[in-house]
């Protein structure tokens, strides 16, 4: 998530209260169309950069009632300032409560850490991720090493800016390219906009 796009600051979240704005996400319609289906029916999904919840909230209500949502993201503490994330936490989780499906564990560390966070290790594998936080080549890197193995055999990874991206050199196309599409443990599914979707061999 690019923030320097976009206007983190407590006006959107005072807008947002009132019903004025929406919670912001950088997935098109498409990208969010796809997910859910994927999603559909999983009972076990992770997220790695939740940000404001938007898909957070469709995974959980695509997901059975016995369903575990695994919610990562690091919510650097800054309440003031051109980058409040403190407001994008707390609109994040009024928007995911708003869905009753599963249980959901929130994780603020980065997706590279959170395996080995307890309260996760016990619900792996998953059924399916969705990385979508440090785009960096080094931070996909992280997220990639520490979750490929983590995913059940048939199931699914979910690559957020990994394909057809405006800006040139993101390190998250360049790594989904040159590593992960290559991975003998993955399938190509389809490409959906600037989301890639991978399936774990069985």
């Amino acid at each position: 998530m690019d923030c320097l796009s976009y206007p983190v600051n407590v006006r959107h979240f005072l807008k947002w209260f009132v019903g004025i704005d929406s919670a912001f996400t950088q997935t098109s319609p498409a990208e969010r169309d796809c997910l859910a289906r994927h999603a559909a029916g999983k009972r076990k999904i992770a997220e790695i950069g939740v940000f404001e919840g938007v898909n957070s909230r469709r995974f959980r209500a695509a997901m059975p009632n016995d369903g575990v949502l695994i919610l990562v993201d690091p919510y650097p503490r800054r309440l003031f300032g051109s980058l409040g994330f403190g407001w994008i936490r707390r609109i994040a989780h009024t928007e995911v409560s708003r869905e009753t499906n599963g249980r959901v564990v929130w994780v603020e560390k980065t997706g590279a850490k959170a395996p080995y966070d307890g309260r996760v290790a016990s619900e792996l594998p998953v059924d399916m991720v969705f990385i979508d936080g440090d785009h960096s080549y080094e931070g996909v890197r992280g997220d990639w090493e520490a979750w490929r193995l983590n995913v059940r055999p048939g199931g699914i990874v979910a690559l957020h800016d990994s394909v057809n991206c405006r800006i040139p050199d993101v390190g998250s196309e360049r790594f989904t390219q040159e590593v992960i599409k290559k991975d003998p443990a993955y399938r190509f599914v389809e490409a959906v906009d600037t989301l890639t979707i991978m399936q774990r061999e069985g």
